[in-house]
């Protein structure tokens, strides 16, 4: 830990918080990931800080009343006052599809940010955790538009809660073929739905850059053809370019 990190990102995603804390030239200098177990507060009340971090930025898409337990966290154990970030239409350059920016999921737009800020080139990012996202930018920095999807656990819970056949819970020993029992049907079910829809949509808006984050990253990664870059920590980097 760099005794210049002055301040602290923190992502809080559906399952995980991750943060980091970056320096007065908004250089990541560490990073961590920890299951929340839906109370992402009790999470930053363990967190172990130096004195001189100065300020917090939180990307949180788990609603408004998550995000006021995590800011009275932070004043209480850590006498900080957190920012909240939010879609901002053409910061650095890149303009969002949507009609209503706000509207625009924050981690969604910070990956897209911050893959834009390294190149400002044509570019696409793939998030693969709970949910699975694509997001692709050109290389104007207008933001083409994305998509939603089950991620690959949550598409394994989906069929088998929809579904009467006898199973156990989801798997995650993954193979490039079939499977040879039912559980093993389901995950590849999972993951052939996953590759196919990335690739599918990579052939048409791809971009120079492809870019890939979120907790299953490095599982998805062995099964997508052409050349993928693995940054875990693309929301953090996003909010690296949070103004201050």
């Amino acid at each position: 830990m760099s005794d210049a990190a002055t301040r602290l990102l923190i992502d809080v995603g559906n399952s995980r918080l991750k943060w980091a804390l970056a320096d007065d030239h908004a250089m990541l200098v560490s990073a961590q990931a920890l299951a929340h177990g839906g109370d992402p507060a009790s999470v930053v009340e363990l967190l172990t800080l130096a004195a001189d971090i100065r300020e917090a930025w939180i990307a949180n898409v788990t609603g408004e009343a998550h995000g006021e337990r995590l800011a009275a966290a932070l004043a209480v154990r850590h006498h900080l006052r957190p920012r909240f970030a939010k879609p901002i239409d053409g910061l650095q350059g890149l303009r969002i599809a949507y009609e209503d920016p706000s509207r625009l999921g924050v981690d969604r737009w910070l990956a897209l940010l911050a893959a834009w800020s390294r190149d400002r080139a044509a570019a696409c990012v793939v998030s693969a955790g709970t949910a699975l996202t694509f997001d692709a930018v050109d290389d104007r920095g207008q933001h083409l538009g994305g998509i939603i999807a089950s991620g690959l656990t949550t598409a394994q819970q989906a069929v088998l809660g929809a579904t009467r056949f006898a199973a156990a819970g989801p798997e995650f020993q993954y193979t490039a073929g079939l499977g040879s029992d039912t559980e093993a049907c389901v995950r590849q079910g999972a993951l052939h739905a996953c590759v196919g829809l990335v690739e599918r949509l990579t052939a048409r808006y791809g971009g120079q850059r492809r870019y890939l984050t979120g907790g299953d990253a490095e599982t998805l990664r062995p099964y997508l053809a052409g050349d993928w870059i693995v940054v875990p920590d693309l929301v953090l980097e996003g909010l690296q370019q949070m103004p201050a």
